[in-house]
């Protein structure tokens, strides 16, 4: 069976906003947008320095394989890969949280930070997730029809909150401006 075409791939590299993150910690996220109206997302933690992910804290059940998460608000107080699309030359936007333990939610806001609204798939996201010592790898595929236009080339931003337990949490982004703010369309990378 043929593969369905590649519209868009973006894949980048985050970097986090909080200067004091050591670098032996690292993220990294890729997007594939398919003409068959299906995104998939990948993202990547490693920690290097022992003890590894141990000095970080992720949610549970954390197992290994297909997850069958449920949707539940509020993913990104804790551990959350976290994508941005965005229609070219429109205010309106989407908001998907990912969370490492198979839970997801997806949220439409019509302008900045305004109009939020659950988005409605058409059916729940397909997500696996690879764990090691030092690596987390979470991949997830979810339909974007019928919310999305056909053919239409996302504006998007990928990005990640991590939860360093009494240290906070950390911002991560491909791009920053003068606040860990993923919501800001000036981050956004153009399709």
């Amino acid at each position: 069976m043929p593969r369905p075409a590649v519209m868009l791939r973006q894949v980048a590299r985050l970097t986090p906003f909080e200067r004091s993150i050591p670098s032996d910690i690292q993220v990294s996220a890729s997007l594939v947008w398919n003409s068959n109206g299906w995104l998939e997302l990948s993202y990547g933690l490693l920690a290097l320095a022992p003890p590894g992910l141990s000095t970080l804290v992720l949610p549970s059940p954390l197992n290994d394989g297909p997850q069958h998460g449920k949707r539940r608000d509020g993913l990104w107080t804790a551990t959350c890969f976290e994508a941005f699309l965005a229609l070219p030359n429109q205010s309106r936007y989407w908001e998907i949280n990912l969370s490492p333990n198979g839970d997801w939610a997806v949220y439409s806001f019509e302008s900045y930070r305004t109009g939020q609204q659950l988005q409605m798939l058409k059916q729940n996201p397909e997500m696996g997730i690879q764990r090691l010592h030092h690596h987390l790898r979470v991949d997830v595929r979810l339909p974007l029809a019928p919310w999305w236009s056909a053919g239409v080339c996302p504006e998007v931003n990928l990005s990640a909150v991590i939860d360093h337990g009494e240290a906070g949490l950390s911002h991560w982004a491909h791009r920053h401006q003068a606040k860990a703010d993923f919501h800001d369309r000036s981050t956004f990378l153009k399709g």
